[in-house]
């Protein structure tokens, strides 16, 4: 399995190359905290798998692209 942040659990899809790490920031301690923007293809060290979720995900972005590109 190939570790990304499009298979991690606390990964927020925008669009079909990029999203949001929603990674709780100790540090911070505020629950609307300025979310860091990240690829899809990149990974972290608390990345977490997101089982099945993934896989809706790959749906979301080959619809998007679909309708998006004749």
């Amino acid at each position: 399995m190939k570790i990304q942040c499009l298979r991690c659990r606390y990964y927020k899809i925008h669009d079909s190359q990029s999203g949001t790490c929603r990674v709780k920031n100790p540090a911070s301690g505020k629950r609307d905290a300025e979310k860091p923007t990240v690829q899809a293809e990149g990974n972290c060290e608390k990345w977490k798998d997101c089982g099945q979720t993934y896989y809706i995900r790959l749906g979301w972005i080959r619809n998007l692209k679909k309708n998006v590109i004749p």
